[in-house]
């Protein structure tokens, strides 16, 4: 592919949905998770949630 292929194509576009600042951990928390709002917390759990 050419460089000139790409010059009118989006590089990305994002969704970022508004966040409610209604609830936030404590900082010890917060720290520990990675995030101070409880909805973001989404833990990595290193497999594929994908059932065999």
């Amino acid at each position: 592919m050419e460089q000139k292929d790409c010059e009118n194509q989006v590089v990305a576009m994002a969704y970022v949905p508004w966040q409610n600042f209604y609830k936030v951990y404590e900082p010890e928390k917060a720290l520990m998770v990675g995030t101070i709002f409880p909805e973001l917390n989404k833990p990595f759990l290193g497999r594929r949630m994908a059932k065999r």
